[in-house]
């Protein structure tokens, strides 16, 4: 499961390949689970129905990943969710770093007028909700070839998978049974992994303060969502903390501009009742906002006492630009007071860089990118699986990008995952025996008013793909959904 340079330990790890009968039993004993556990997809070919479904994207066995790596990303999960929370009130810090993107990007130009307008009204719901995953890759140094912790991305806005990594982490020890690694070993390996009920207790949180016990949970969905189910266990969960079915109602963005009104107490009504929060689980794509009603809408959401989550200041801090405009030197110690956390946060950061800036440093890293396209990536603003830019086709947009579209796009040091085998297990395809790379995520959230959220950690998802593919996203086809085996070197 590992390459035998890496010097590491994996005791009563098993040996790959497995034999073609035990192959063969287990992946017909990973589908029934699957089925049985709600660990499953709409198919793509009927996405808007739940009759027919099929195995979400999985990994046969858990995959290994260093546990000093994983330990420190769990360790800071709570300063990346206090960081992003104190972001998100500073408006004018929020329009600044973005006033080059909006010029070009009409995506985050909307966002960043409706929080103007949040701004000019004053905050009609000053408790927030941020349900995050952080989202890592282990890299490897060049220079000192030790693995260490380095950020993707921040996901602020309809974090997923959790349903379906939780459940296939209870799969993953009962097929380490059955291949007989030792209990002790799988209590050390594989460490617990509990999302959903995190996600479902800020959920309740934030609809117990609202103190309205007839008040709606609104849950906001995609016109086509291939990945309901992995949703769904969150709203379950929700309803045995002690929500009613009958207060979680699901709306499209354009069902919310139809159907939901502002009175005057800007309380947000739907059939005559307000609603305590909005779930966004959508409104993180342009495609999500068709039409300028779709806008109006989220406008409608932001300017009410619903707790939002995300609301739009932190969706907007949830750019890339955002993300690289805090690995400037000073910009992070702005936000986060003590030296060691800012030291913590900074280790984890990937090199970025904006294309508009034109100072020495950057040309230099531009030009180097033009020539050494394998160390870098291109990578838009939007999130959920926008493309990224790789090889000669990154090259040729850092010679041809007009100036004034520079502003939407960051240039980004390209990581060295570490590389492992495992069988990558795809509904009504053949079971691939693969070389790999894995993307770990940690879930929490931050709850609260502007100068003292709540905060908390708790559970994980990793992510796998063949080493070839750039791109990412189990929803997309591109990676499939895996358990960390935590490992320590010799």
């Amino acid at each position: 499961m590992a390459q035998k340079d890496d010097r590491i330990l994996l005791l009563n790890a098993p040996r790959l390949p497995l034999p073609d009968d035990k192959l063969e039993e287990l992946t017909g004993d990973l589908h029934d689970y699957a089925h049985a556990h709600g660990l499953v997809m709409r198919l793509a070919s009927d996405k808007m129905s739940s009759a027919v479904c099929q195995t979400t994207p999985l990994t046969l066995l858990p995959s290994p990943f260093p546990k000093n790596v994983f330990d420190d990303a769990v360790r800071i999960q709570n300063l990346y969710a206090s960081l992003y929370h104190y972001i998100a009130y500073d408006f004018d810090f929020l329009i600044d770093i973005h006033k080059n993107v909006v010029k070009t990007d009409e995506f985050t130009r909307n966002m960043v007028e409706i929080l103007k307008k949040v701004k000019a009204q004053g905050l009609k719901q000053p408790i927030t909700l941020a349900i995050q995953r952080s989202d890592y890759m282990c890299h490897k140094d060049q220079y000192s070839a030790e693995y260490g912790l380095k950020q993707i991305e921040i996901n602020n806005i309809a974090s997923s998978m959790g349903a379906h990594a939780q459940r296939l982490t209870d799969w993953h020890i009962r097929v380490l049974k059955a291949l007989e690694v030792p209990d002790d070993v799988i209590k050390r390996a594989i460490p617990e992994n509990k999302p959903i009920a995190m996600i479902a207790e800020a959920l309740f949180k934030a609809w117990s303060h609202f103190n309205n016990p007839s008040a709606w949970v609104l849950v906001v969905v995609e016109n086509v969502n291939q990945n309901q189910i992995d949703q769904r266990h969150v709203e379950y969960e929700l309803e045995k903390l002690g929500v009613p079915m009958t207060c979680i109602i699901r709306r499209t963005l354009t069902q919310c501009h139809d159907q939901l009104s502002l009175n005057e107490s800007s309380d947000l009504i739907i059939d005559g009742r307000p609603v305590a929060i909005v779930y966004f689980r959508a409104g993180y794509s342009p495609d999500h906002y068709p039409t300028n009603k779709e806008w109006e809408a989220r406008e409608r959401m932001e300017l009410s006492t619903a707790i939002k989550t995300p609301w739009i200041g932190l969706q907007v801090a949830n750019t890339k630009k955002t993300q690289q405009v805090l690995s400037e030197d000073g910009v992070l110690e702005r936000f986060v007071g003590k030296p060691r956390e800012a030291r913590d946060i900074r280790t984890s950061f990937a090199g970025m860089w904006a294309l508009e800036n034109k100072d020495e440093i950057t040309l230099k890293v531009v030009q180097g990118a033009q020539k050494h396209p394998d160390a870098f990536v291109l990578k838009p603003q939007t999130e959920g699986g926008a493309a990224l830019h790789t090889g000669d086709e990154m090259v040729q947009m850092l010679q041809e990008l007009p100036e004034e579209e520079r502003g939407a796009y960051i240039l980004m040091e390209k990581l060295r995952p570490m590389i492992i085998e495992n069988y990558l297990v795809v509904a009504q395809k053949p079971v691939t025996f693969a070389k790999a790379v894995s993307e770990l995520g940690i879930y929490g959230y931050a709850f609260g008013a502007k100068d003292a959220p709540e905060l908390k950690t708790a559970g994980h998802l990793l992510r796998t793909k063949p080493e070839t593919t750039a791109m990412g996203g189990v929803a997309a086809g591109y990676a499939v959904v895996d358990t960390p085996f935590l490992y320590e070197f010799i």
